[in-house]
């Protein structure tokens, strides 16, 4: 049991602690804002020629150029995070003009070095400005920075990546999603997904990849860019991927790219004793993949046992069009049980209600 007099003690220190801890983070605050004042003060005078250079022409330009690149060391680290912060957000000439700025003060260079900065911030910023000047050169550098200690610092790398990076960096990418220190897997898709047509081959190689999440994000990537040549691809990661993920998201690209040879993939996928996700996700690709063939099928899953696949055949139906309708309507009379004519009504119910919204009649069976 703890004497009284040390709980008395504790007690009575108990509001001088509250109060040092105060005083300590108030002081922090106003140390804060001083150095944020003095900055702007520094600033102030340039703040005005940086936003000429934005507007000025080609040939007004270079003046401009040259009496900020001149600026001291003190006034360009005072102004550098405007400049920062207009390059994502500016495009055309004044981006352009941004970036030769950047250029003539030699930046980039020292963001490539400030990569190796002992300081995480400082990491992660000099990636946000490689990537945001899209310096392809130091792409090499970014890579090794996917390992890095901090989140955040590979969280930035992989951003930069997909405005700078070019093929080399997608296994690097995808690396990037095993092991102790990962990223998001969002980040590293949109990543992949901003390198463009040029890194659709080392993306595809993705589909070979040793851990599940890299090969799903490949798959994920090839369907939002529309790679249709791919196609035989996907849909062999569909059919036999050892990865319930890599086959859901297998079935949703194959939707996406609405090719004739994801038809059969997706047949198969919807059968019974396939995972339960699975199929739901590929009774929705059949919609997407807009195959009239595919109308049986759907018509057969509005009995299915499951709600969520029934449910979603008969919305997968409607997308059809009027093939689709026409097998609707024919179960909404009742032919194949209550349940299923049921499910149809309930399709062909929101149908007419989303229709009604752009003037679109689709008649409901009572």
């Amino acid at each position: 049991m703890i004497p009284n007099g040390i709980v008395r003690s504790a007690l009575l220190c108990l509001p001088a602690v509250i109060l040092a801890l105060s005083l300590l983070i108030v002081s922090n605050r106003c140390v804060r804002r001083l150095r944020l004042r003095r900055r702007e003060r520094r600033a102030e005078p340039v703040r005005g020629v940086l936003l000429q250079l934005l507007c000025a022409e080609e040939d007004e330009q270079s003046e401009l150029l040259r009496r900020l690149a001149k600026v001291d060391k003190r006034t360009w680290t005072a102004l550098e995070p405007s400049v920062t912060a207009l390059l994502g957000k500016v495009s055309g000439a004044a981006r352009t003009a941004l970036v030769r700025l950047y250029e003539e003060r030699g930046a980039a260079v020292e963001a490539v070095a400030d990569l190796e900065s002992r300081s995480a911030a400082g990491r992660g910023r000099a990636a946000q400005v490689l990537g945001q000047l899209s310096h392809r050169a130091a792409e090499r550098s970014l890579c090794r920075l996917l390992a890095d200690r901090d989140r955040e610092v590979r969280l930035a790398a992989v951003r930069a990546l997909g405005r700078c990076g070019g093929p080399a960096a997608v296994p690097h990418l995808l690396d990037s999603l095993k092991g102790s220190r990962t990223v998001p897997p969002g980040a590293v898709t949109g990543a992949l997904v901003s390198l463009g047509p040029e890194a659709q081959r080392s993306v595809a190689a993705g589909l070979d990849h040793p851990e599940p999440l890299a090969r799903a994000v490949a798959v994920e990537v090839l369907g939002a860019t529309g790679v249709v040549s791919r196609t035989s691809e996907i849909a062999r990661a569909l059919r036999a991927d050892p990865s319930d993920e890599v086959r859901i998201r297998a079935a949703r690209a194959l939707g996406r790219l609405g090719m004739p040879d994801g038809l059969e993939p997706l047949l198969q996928a919807v059968r019974p004793g396939q995972p339960l996700a699975l199929r739901v996700v590929a009774t929705g690709a059949l919609g997407s993949l807009g195959a009239v063939s595919a109308t049986d099928r759907l018509a057969e899953l509005l009995g299915d046992s499951n709600r969520h696949v029934a449910s979603t055949a008969a919305r997968s139906l409607l997308r059809l069009g009027p093939t689709g309708q026409t097998a609707l309507h024919t179960a909404a009379a009742g032919a194949r049980g209550e349940e299923v004519a049921a499910q149809a009504r309930a399709a062909l119910a929101e149908a007419a209600v989303a229709g009604s919204r752009h003037d679109v009649r689709v008649e409901v069976p009572l």
